[in-house]
């Protein structure tokens, strides 16, 4: 099969800082790894750096793997990419744009959560800094970016424990990113990652996946911007992923019921990772993820899949055959 690998780098932040461009630009390394497994399996793959424009592409390939988040520095874009994909009857992998629109919309999402009495905390949405906080969110708080993911705009002092942290931070993503800022309940607990693969009503959830925290106790446990993306940093070296996490079965039963809950009710396809927040015997979504990471050097998602015993090269012609077979269904 001819399969284009379809890509995109950012060059030149539009809104953000610079060190963002890290979780943009590591899907180069990434889009290698998915060349070199399909090629194992006898197809014929090329990258492909999206630059805009997307003709032409079904006359090249029969299929596009598709990891492209945005065009250039927008990943707001990323939808629109699926939506051309699909307009133009070009099969590929993933999520399409109803999913990618919805879950890139935070405060969407965990309405949509709530309506099918799926666990999230509480939130709000401050569009200014001066908004007044409801009553029933309490501090601690954490604040992030509405419309990122990657862990983009979360740092250690997105944990606010008073009105005039709270404030600040609001007013620090207002105008950093340009886009209103969630602000959630803060859940002081355990870090899982829920990893699913398939499609209908055939979905497999991997081994749960645990974010191990080893930070000073003064320090909020949270996968921040540098536990995500900074190597040399002691929140990267302080949140190690453990595969399979320990947890009891029912537990476990409680967090995969959920997860695969929250994959259906936002169509996502192929594969998706939901995170959640655990604090005794109670769970939380915190986002859903289609098209999750599948870096090969650390990425969840890999992690999980490796624990269930996929090879990586297995895994991504895996993610292939459900994202062909689904389009033959459709």
């Amino acid at each position: 099969m001819r399969i284009g690998i379809l890509y995109n780098l950012v060059d030149k932040v539009e809104s953000g800082k610079e060190i963002d461009k890290l979780a943009d630009n590591e899907v180069l390394q990434t889009a290698s790894a998915v060349k070199e497994a399909l090629e194992k399996k006898g197809h014929a793959a090329s990258l492909v750096r999206l630059n805009g424009r997307l003709e032409g592409l079904k006359k090249r390939f029969d299929f596009i793997f598709n990891l492209a988040e945005g065009i250039g520095g927008n990943h707001l874009a990323e939808p629109e990419i699926a939506l051309s994909l699909k307009k133009a009857g070009i099969p590929f992998s993933g999520a399409d744009d109803y999913a990618l629109a919805l879950c890139m919309d935070k405060a969407r999402t965990k309405k949509l959560l709530q309506k099918h009495e799926i666990p999230t905390p509480e939130f709000q949405v401050f569009k200014n800094p001066d908004d007044k906080l409801k009553k029933k969110l309490g501090f601690p708080l954490i604040v992030k970016p509405a419309y990122e993911d990657g862990s983009i705009g979360i740092e250690l002092d997105s944990v606010v424990r008073n009105d005039d942290e709270l404030r600040h931070k609001v007013k620090e993503v207002l105008s950093t990113y340009n886009q209103p800022a969630l602000v959630e309940r803060f859940i002081d607990g355990r870090e899982i990652n829920v990893a699913i693969i398939g499609n209908r009503k055939n979905l497999y959830v991997l081994p749960l996946s645990e974010i191990m925290f080893d930070f000073p106790d003064n320090l909020p446990k949270i996968v921040s911007f540098k536990a995500k993306w900074v190597e040399d940093s002691m929140q990267y070296k302080g949140t190690v992923g453990k595969c399979p996490a320990e947890v009891p079965k029912h537990l476990h039963d409680k967090l995969a019921e959920a997860a695969k809950k929250a994959f259906k009710v936002t169509k996502c396809k192929d594969y998706a990772r939901v995170d959640f927040r655990v604090k005794g015997d109670e769970i939380y979504a915190l986002e859903v993820n289609p098209n999750p990471c599948i870096n090969p050097n650390g990425a969840g998602f890999v992690r999980s899949a490796k624990a269930a015993g996929y090879a990586y090269d297995d895994m991504i012609n895996k993610i292939l055959e459900l994202a062909t077979s689904r389009k033959k269904a459709e």
